[in-house]
């Protein structure tokens, strides 16, 4: 069977993605109703810290129940949990 070149591509990323080791700190806690979480992951990583290859950002994106605040080099997320999220 041959493969095209973008399965070549895909295979390619894969086995990349296998001996790259990611180093990631990922923390989480629930406070009053908040589901609140600490995304830091190595710049070192294929597709960068942030994905796309992004390795720096800073802002922050707002939506529904949900606040992402971007700090150059890490993320946190508050998220407001509906009742049903707060019984688990």
């Amino acid at each position: 069977m041959e493969l095209t070149a973008e399965q070549k591509v895909v295979l390619a990323i894969c086995a990349m993605n296998k001996h790259e080791r990611k180093v990631e700190i990922r923390k989480e806690w629930r406070v009053l109703g908040l589901r609140i979480v600490f995304h830091w992951q190595s710049r070192n990583s294929f597709w960068g810290r942030f994905g796309g290859g992004w390795n720096w950002e800073l802002g922050f994106a707002a939506g529904g129940r949900t606040v992402i605040i971007n700090l150059l080099i890490a993320s946190l997320r508050i998220e407001r949990l509906c009742d049903d999220q707060d019984r688990r």
